[in-house]
């Protein structure tokens, strides 16, 4: 392993000067090309990547009983002051259990591995009994004497407990089968008050059933009626394509959480005692992992998409744990390129190290992405992905050469995916490597869900009421007071003729409010219209706003990385680009009124300042008709340049008062391809699904 173990240190959001020193990330020492051409990585280097991660965390462990309380990063992460005990007591438990998701495929690789001086083995394993001990200063506590003291609601500690669970299981050879039977029955007391408490209606019904299942297994009494409730639950969550509902929404939980869970459930139990059970979850994530790896770029780079994405290449666990399953289905080699080239895609950056340890960001620390449910151990849920780790060293997964699956024979396509059940269109564009998610079943107002489309290689920006927002329209009512504001929610309505279909609601809660100094004029709306080009999209959307307003629509961000975004007026609009090859260009076709470029601060993910192409329209007058806008926008990776029919690749194109469905303002489009196409956003209401 190539690093060394300073990095800069931040305690409450101040950095130190501590910070100077040897930079510090992962690296792949003696790559394996041969077995590995892409990224180099066998599972030896896997080990390496767990071994490097819990050595930054053992820097800030000094004894055999000194708990894993690493250092806070900001002022928004949890435990706050004023929080009662047992947010600290999660905090604690938080870094124990997610930690030795990386610690534990090392010391089973190693029983006598060491960090810091302490034996990996020897101290989880003394954790464990002191955190567990009702007598200790490290126990963690009980939901029913939190629920006594704070209320009946959820608490950290069933997340953490699940944790625990699969972290004993893993590493039961050499923990929890060296534990005494009273030992053991001390954990279990535990992890049972967890199980069987309050739990959150959405993927934390998985803990509570791997902390049931882990009991029943063990030998231990356990309500067989909540086991059976939760599973009935969770597999009602199901939507189709291999996809749940996580409460209300569709992200990365689904191949960390479901497709994480689930083939853990079927290996400790399901397969033996639940086989019809088993096989439904089994069909599912067939269906899920066939085109999960859909997600990802050519070079295995992940979307920034959707809550927790300070987990990062947590994005990666299904790939792993879908070789838990009895019957895989996936490419091995491509499931391992995938997975090895997202864990780098993080891992051998400096800027993701805080105090040794991964930071609450995304390439470096972002203030924006870390919740309230976040504390300075929670980016280690993407030491899930190490779940790989407990596959034989024979598994497929492990000898199979690393190949490139759907992209070798895509070419310079770009080919879509339609999931009508979470209501997304993936686009896979062979001309850049790169791929476009466009979501169409979002009811959160939140800036990672909401946006018109996602793509790994343009992080997206935060939300800013000063308008220009990136990858989204922003809206406000023209000589009012109020702040730009991008749409509240997303609606799915059809995959029709290779055109996608959604519809964006604009108006905020309270704005026509007269008690809040509005006036109720009715709906917002934004009917969306994608068609896909190579290394781009055509949009055609219509404007279903009566009051006058100013309206925008930006294009993906460019991060100011090595001096500021180069911008260049081209053809009827403008060319933006950065020095490490990533470039835009925008073209307004139809119903704009101008196009400009804005520079943003500290909004962006990479870096401090941004540049934003945007286009604009500011309608003057109220009640003065529905408007339609098109506008092409690409994308390239290479530095290089498009062609004029790229830039323009729309031949002709006409606005239909009426569609053929009855509904106003249709578009009729020829591209210079051949491809003809009519827009018809009839019926939009009655087929829109949130």
């Amino acid at each position: 392993m190539a690093y060394n173990l300073k990095s800069r240190e931040i305690v409450d959001g101040t950095e130190s000067s501590w910070m100077a020193g040897t930079p510090y990330a992962f690296s792949v020492e003696n790559p394996d090309f041969a077995k590995s051409s892409f990224s180099g990585m066998t599972r030896q280097h896997w080990l390496d990547a767990a071994h490097f991660m819990a050595d930054g965390v053992f820097q800030h462990i000094n004894g055999i009983d000194d708990p894993i309380l690493l250092p806070k990063q900001n002022t928004i992460s949890y435990p706050q002051p004023n929080d009662p005990k047992h947010r600290f007591q999660a905090a604690e438990f938080e870094g124990l259990a997610r930690t030795m998701m990386a610690a534990g495929p090392v010391l089973m690789d190693n029983p006598d591995t060491v960090c810091n001086g302490l034996n990996l083995r020897d101290y989880y394993a003394n954790q464990i009994l002191l955190a567990t001990d009702p007598k200790s200063q490290r126990f963690w506590g009980r939901i029913t004497d939190f629920t006594k003291e704070s209320g009946r609601m959820q608490y950290q500690q069933t997340v953490e407990g699940a944790a625990l669970v699969i972290n004993l299981m893993n590493t039961k050879a050499v923990i929890w089968d060296k534990y005494s039977a009273r030992e053991r029955q001390q954990i279990a007391d535990l992890i049972s008050d967890y199980a069987h408490s309050l739990t959150i209606g959405h993927n934390w019904r998985f803990f509570n059933v791997l902390m049931l299942t882990f009991l029943k297994v063990n030998g231990y009494a356990i309500d067989e009626a909540a086991l059976k409730d939760h599973m009935q639950h969770l597999m009602s969550n199901y939507v189709g394509d291999g996809w749940y509902i996580d409460d209300t929404n569709y992200d990365f939980y689904n191949p960390w959480g479901f497709h994480f869970y689930g083939p853990l459930w079927c290996k400790w139990y399901g397969y033996e005692h639940e086989p019809e059970t088993a096989a439904i979850i089994e069909q599912r994530n067939r269906d899920f992992i066939q085109n999960w790896p859909r997600f990802f770029a050519r070079d295995g780079k992940q979307l920034m998409w959707g809550r927790s994405i300070i987990y990062r290449f947590a994005a990666s666990t299904a790939f792993g744990a879908h070789f838990l399953m009895k019957d895989p289905v996936l490419d091995p080699g491509f499931a391992r390129k995938i997975a090895s080239q997202n864990m780098l895609q993080f891992m051998t950056k400096e800027d993701l190290y805080v105090n040794g340890l991964p930071c609450l960001g995304y390439y470096g620390p972002f203030e924006p992405l870390v919740q309230f449910y976040s504390c300075a151990a929670s980016p280690f849920w993407c030491a899930k992905t190490f779940v790989a780790l407990t596959l034989p060293e024979d598994s497929p997964f492990w000898t199979a050469p690393e190949n490139e699956g759907f992209w070798t024979e895509l070419g310079a396509r770009s080919e879509t995916i339609e999931l009508s059940g979470p209501g997304m269109q993936i686009v896979n564009h062979g001309t850049t490597g790169t791929t476009e998610l466009r979501t169409g079943k979002v009811k959160l107002h939140e800036t990672y869900y909401n946006q018109l489309q996602f793509n790994p290689d343009f992080p997206l920006e935060t939300e800013t009421p000063l308008g220009t927002n990136a990858a989204s329209y922003s809206i406000r009512e023209k000589d009012m007071v109020h702040d730009f504001r991008i749409p509240l929610d997303v609606a799915f309505n059809k995959f029709e003729d290779d055109i996608l279909y959604r519809l964006q609601n604009t108006q905020p809660v309270g704005l026509g409010d007269p008690n809040k100094g509005g006036v109720n004029r009715g709906p917002e709306r934004i009917d969306l219209a994608d068609i896909t080009i190579p290394g781009g999209v055509i949009r055609v959307d219509r404007v279903r706003v009566p009051y006058r307003y100013e309206l925008q629509l930006g294009h993906f961000a460019l991060p100011h990385l090595e001096g500021p975004a180069q911008v260049e007026k081209c053809a009827e609009g403008l060319v933006a680009s950065i020095k490490d090859g990533r470039k835009l260009a925008m073209i307004p076709v139809h119903g704009w009124d101008r196009i400009d470029a804005a520079a943003h601060h500290k909004l962006n993910p990479e870096a401090d300042e941004s540049t934003v192409l945007y286009c604009e329209r500011i309608r003057e007058q109220d009640y003065s008709g529905m408007e339609v806008f098109v506008t092409v926008l690409l994308h390239r990776l290479d530095g290089g340049d498009w062609t004029e029919d790229e830039l323009n690749p729309i031949q002709s194109l006409e606005v239909l008062e009426w569609a053929p469905s009855g509904t106003a303002c249709g578009v009729k489009l020829s591209l210079k391809d051949g491809r003809e196409y009519c827009i018809d956003y009839g019926n939009v209401d009655g087929r829109r699904i949130i």
